[in-house]
Parts: C-alpha cells; sequence; structure tokens
C-alpha cells in the first residue's frame, strides 16, 4: 500500500532534554513510514546541548530537517503556526520532543485516516517516566467521529502529540492561538468546530513522558489561562452553562490541591 507524503512536526523549548528529544526523533527516523521532512521549532532560546543535538541531526540528515525559529517561548499555538508554514506536504504529524512513537505508528494512522474518512487521526497513549518498558498510566480516548466530538464538550478528546492530520484543516482554523496549559484542547475544540472529522486509533502507539518537571503546574499565569479558555469556548457556545462552571470551579479547587491530587485531576477529570 502506498501513502502520501507527509511532514512531522516537532516543537523543542529549553526545558526538553537532549536524550529524550534524541529519543523522540530516532522514532521519527525509524517510522516504517517515514517522513520527506522534519519540521524542528525552536521554541525560543535553547541550552547548548539541546541546539547541539538538533545540529547533530541536521548535519547527519541536512535535506530532511528543517529548523524554523521563534524569537521567544510561546505555546502550541505559535509553534504549529510557525511549523505549518514550514510544511511542504498536505499530511502533518505532530511529534512530543519528550515523548516515542512506535514505528508503526504513521502507517497505522494513514490506513486509519484513509478508512474512516477522517481529517485527523490520534490513538491512545501510554505514560511513561524513565524508560517506555516502564508504563505508569494507560490513557483511552473516545473512537468514532460521533463519540469524540460528544466527549470533547466536556474533556480532551484526544491525545495531540499522537495525531496525524490534514494540513489544510488546520489552516482552516485560522484563529487558533496560545491557552496556556489548555492549548492542545483549545487547537482540537477548533478543528471539531470547524467540522474536522476525527477517529481515534484504539490502541497505544505514542508513549508521553511524564515527570515531576512536566506535569501540571500551580502558577498565577495557568490558572488564567484556564479561565480564559473555559470563557472563550463557554462564548463561542462550546462548553454548556453546567460544564463551564464544573471546570470553572474544579480549576480554581486545583490551585489549592497538593500537586497528586492536581495531576489527577487534569488528567482524569478535566
Amino acid at each position: 500500500m502506498s501513502y502520501p507524503a507527509y511532514s512531522a512536526l516537532l516543537g523543542v523549548c529549553e526545558t526538553d532534554k537532549p536524550q529524550w528529544l534524541s529519543t523522540a526523533i530516532d522514532s521519527t527516523l525509524h517510522q516504517t513510514v517515514k517522513p520527506s521532512e522534519i519540521i524542528v521549532v525552536q521554541n525560543g532560546s535553547l541550552t547548548d546541548e539541546l541546539a547541539e543535538t538538533i545540529n547533530r541531526y541536521k548535519e547527519e540528515n541536512p535535506e530532511l530537517f528543517i529548523i524554523q525559529p521563534l524569537p521567544s517561548r510561546t505555546g502550541l499555538g505559535a509553534t504549529v503556526r510557525k511549523g505549518i508554514e514550514a510544511c511542504s506536504n498536505g499530511f502533518v504529524a505532530y511529534i512530543d520532543a519528550n515523548g516515542y512513537s512506535v514505528p508503526t505508528r504513521i502507517e497505522e494512522e494513514f490506513e486509519a485516516l484513509q478508512a474512516n474518512k477522517a481529517d485527523i487521526v490520534g490513538t491512545n497513549i501510554n505514560e511513561f517516566s524513565e524508560s517506555i518498558d516502564k508504563v505508569t498510566d494507560y490513557r483511552t480516548f473516545p473512537e468514532t467521529p460521533e463519540e469524540i466530538y460528544k466527549f470533547a464538550k466536556k474533556k480532551m478528546p484526544m491525545a495531540f502529540s499522537s495525531v496525524l492530520f490534514k494540513k489544510t484543516r488546520i489552516q482552516a482554523c485560522r484563529d487558533y492561538e496560545d491557552c496556556g496549559i489548555a492549548e492542545d484542547y483549545a487547537l482540537l475544540i477548533d478543528l471539531l468546530y470547524f467540522r474536522a472529522k476525527a477517529y481515534n486509533i484504539q490502541k497505544p502507539l505514542v508513549y508521553e513522558r511524564h515527570s515531576k518537571d512536566n506535569k501540571f503546574l500551580c502558577t498565577k499565569e495557568n490558572a488564567e489561562a484556564m479561565r480564559y479558555f473555559n470563557t472563550k469556548y463557554f462564548k463561542k457556545g462550546w462548553f454548556r452553562r453546567r460544564d463551564y462552571f464544573f471546570r470553572s470551579t474544579m480549576n480554581e479547587l486545583a490551585l489549592m490541591m497538593p500537586r497528586f491530587v492536581r495531576n489527577f485531576v487534569y488528567s482524569k477529570v478535566l
């Protein structure tokens, strides 16, 4: 079976670890369906070690890697916008700089995309801390377009770190923007709002790394971002009133919760 050409889009910021980035890139290079280009968005200034890691891959594969710098660190919205501008293919796979994709991820996502006539395909997720051999949690998502649309009215319906999507669908959103820790949720809502057809493969083809450093931080900026996100999509008509008040209440309570409880709330409830 032949597959369309696609671009792998990867955002890197200064808090990422060089060895984690290497794992993510290597898993992309070893896909059974390989990307025709890998777009690396440098989100603000990077550590010397990260810059050296990226340069090493660029030197080894000069025709494959395209580096796109952002002058200052920002969120997923700006990263995706910058990356999409550089993508020359009609299909884009998002790659988490801290994650790992199983070798058949893209192949299976293209097959699911074609079989279900979808615009965006994701997968279930395995979470790990140190090694992919030691899975610490498993996240499932609704499968069909109807289930995903309904689920998204309350909770995150897909793992953005796992998605393969049609470039034109992202471009149609136009106003996608940064919403702090909810930015991936916001982007998916915008896709569904513009009637993109989504599908989730019911097995884990992506591993997400979670540690004390990248769990949900209790900061003033994150709290304000969640208030903005909830209000924006309530006014847009996405959240019903009761869901809006539930989310807003849980977000405010999370500010007073111990870290392990807060992590559970954002992972499992919101």
